[in-house]
């Protein structure tokens, strides 16, 4: 719910109230980054400030009677604790919700249900006995077993180890033509874009990119793409061309160490909406014409700041025939329809808006190359104090005009977002 909270209640309600949210969320993804710095830390404290120089607006509308909430305490130390002790990132409710499962939960169901109270304080001291029990059964075999191997040791081998730490060296050291997990090209640090081996809408014709796909403007864009980048190409594509098209395309990032140590996988669809087939052997299926952060060129790094990106809804990913491509590598390709360049954040709510961008009275378009295609984004339809009732969640993005640009949706939108960050 708090990926969309800020966007929902945008317009709905009194700007205090709106900057009140914005704040404590503000907070919260502050205190989730795994590495701070100054900068962080000062926007932690000042997003703490915001919110208690300003929530009084829910008492006076009388959606709280007070704030004396132990939690709200708590969260006024979190940056001394950060600035003494590391990030809060290791920190959560797992382990006494975990304890409360095997004290309370599963002692009780070992019961039968009357004066549970002392058959559940008898089971737990029984399942501690049998633990301690257990674990000194363990120690007991690890222990013969290691006195076992010892006595099986070749003495000669033995005594060409210089120290134990040589033993281990020799023993564990890892291969040096051990292959990368990570599924990167050239390096650990590179964005990776990946399709399926093989196109799984081989062939399709243009008259079926315009209708299932919604690509209106497909070959005034395509045209206008191969006069940029292929102007050596005397062929002009028409309404006979076919095209390979692919569900969707797989970004991989490298890690960002300020919010996870592995690799994020973002996936990005362009599928078009699928009706049930015979014998509802198919079920239906919506369009998913995923949201996108267009890069102004080519892009191999992690996106650090909104600077030089643009939104853009991917309607199509496919590669030119053949005929295209002659003196030329194939790259894929992908057909998106423009927003408006993003705008200054809201004063009340730190979002910023968005618009569909049109020319000449119809949709801006354009075919771009896939490796400049960053990241997905997700955009939320401007409401204001009533949502419009023909909204679905398969018509919103075709029939709404304003959206805002979801800086909550996940932890790394949140940090190329914030301008102090």
């Amino acid at each position: 719910m708090q990926r969309v909270f800020v966007g929902l209640l945008a317009g709905a309600v009194p700007s205090r109230v709106l900057v009140v949210a914005r704040a404590i969320l503000d907070f919260s993804y502050y205190a989730q980054l795994r590495m701070h710095t100054a900068e962080s830390l000062d926007g932690l404290e000042s997003a703490l400030a915001v919110f208690h120089a300003n929530k009084d607006i829910l008492q006076e509308l009388e959606v709280r009677e007070h704030f004396n909430i132990p939690k709200l305490h708590q969260i006024s130390h979190f940056v001394k604790s950060i600035t003494l002790f590391g990030s809060t990132d290791g920190f959560n409710t797992e382990l006494p919700e975990r304890l409360h499962i095997v004290f309370a939960k599963d002692a009780y169901r070992a019961s039968n249900k009357r004066d549970y109270e002392e058959q559940m304080a008898l089971w737990l001291q029984r399942q501690e006995a049998v633990f301690l029990r257990s674990s000194y059964f363990d120690w007991l075999s690890e222990r013969s077993q290691s006195a076992t191997a010892s006595s099986h040791t070749d003495p000669n081998r033995r005594n060409d180890l210089d120290s134990d730490s040589d033993a281990e060296i020799e023993e564990f050291a890892a291969p040096t033509n051990a292959i990368p997990s990570s599924p990167t090209a050239s390096s650990p640090t590179d964005v990776v874009r990946i399709l399926a081996k093989h196109p799984p809408h081989p062939r399709q014709s243009v008259d079926r990119l315009i209708t299932a796909h919604g690509a209106t403007m497909f070959l005034p864009a395509l045209k206008s793409f191969m006069r940029e980048h292929m102007p050596h190409n005397n062929i002009i594509p028409g309404p006979h061309d076919r095209f390979d098209v692919y569900r969707q395309v797989i970004i991989v990032t490298p890690p960002n160490p300020r919010t996870s140590d592995s690799p994020k996988w973002w996936r990005i669809r362009a599928t078009p909406e699928v009706q049930p087939g015979p014998a509802s052997q198919k079920p239906w299926s919506p369009a998913r014409f995923d949201m996108a952060l267009i890069s102004d060129g080519a892009r191999t790094t992690n996106l650090r700041t909104l600077e030089g990106v643009r939104v853009a809804q991917v309607h199509i990913i496919f590669t030119l025939p053949r005929q295209f491509l002659v003196g030329t590598n194939s790259r894929a390709l992908a057909y998106v329809e423009w927003f408006t360049p993003l705008r200054e954040p809201d004063p009340s709510s730190g979002l910023r808006q968005v618009s569909r961008s049109t020319r000449q009275l119809h949709r801006n378009a354009a075919v771009i190359h896939l490796d400049e295609m960053v990241r997905p984004c997700h955009l939320i339809p401007k409401m204001g104090p009533s949502v419009d009732p023909g909204w679905t969640s398969a018509n919103v993005y075709e029939t709404a005009h304003d959206f805002y640009f979801n800086t909550f949706i996940d932890l790394e939108t949140f940090c190329i977002s914030t301008r102090s960050y």
